[in-house]
């Protein structure tokens, strides 16, 4: 069994629960070291109407109400990674109500040099989410922590808990298919 990390330090071990040593893991620390990877992966798989502050701290809430549970089985950074992509994936259920009933969130657009610059990359950002949105969901993380956040396979592997091999055939599916959408739209008249 590997030792869990905070980091890049190994986390001390405490009592044994059921036979097994449970990492003593404080909430605090885990925000510290991972609040902004937290957030960058918030931002990223979440979207331009993303409301990446308010995941963050369902985020850090799930892992304050979790921690005790946790068995130190999985790397500490790829048990978090899983919360914050359940924690989006729930929230991008919910907007997709909110968008049925025609409550649609606004997207933020990042700041920028130019209003027509900040206007056609806020345009593109919609375009690509769009095509994300309509795209099986393990292939749109792949293909977001690929190509939108710049992961390596192997980082994306750890992540995943997914063997290198098994990230790449995926991301090769998630960009036909991404391809495939994008074609699909354009047909709509909805680019």
């Amino acid at each position: 069994m590997t030792r869990p990390m905070v980091g890049t330090e190994p986390v001390e071990e405490c009592a044994t629960f059921e036979g097994t040593a449970a990492p003593s893991l404080d909430a605090g620390e885990l925000f510290v070291a991972h609040a902004t990877a937290v957030t960058r992966w918030a931002r990223k798989l979440g979207g331009p109407t993303a409301d990446v502050e308010d995941i963050v701290q369902e985020v850090f809430l799930t892992v304050h109400r979790l921690l005790p549970g946790f068995r130190g089985e999985a790397q500490i950074t790829t048990w978090i990674y899983r919360i914050t992509e359940n924690a989006v994936r729930n929230r991008r259920r919910k907007d997709k109500v909110r968008r049925w009933f025609g409550l649609q969130p606004e997207a933020i657009p990042e700041p920028t040099a130019t209003p027509d610059l900040g206007l056609a990359q806020a345009e593109a950002a919609r375009l690509v989410y769009r095509v994300l949105d309509r795209m099986k969901e393990r292939y749109r993380t792949v293909i977001v922590l690929y190509e939108l956040d710049e992961r390596s396979g192997e980082e994306i592997a750890e992540l995943m808990d997914a063997t290198p091999q098994n990230v790449w055939v995926w991301l090769h599916r998630a960009r036909a298919q991404f391809l495939r959408e994008l074609t699909a739209l354009e047909r709509e008249g909805r680019p």
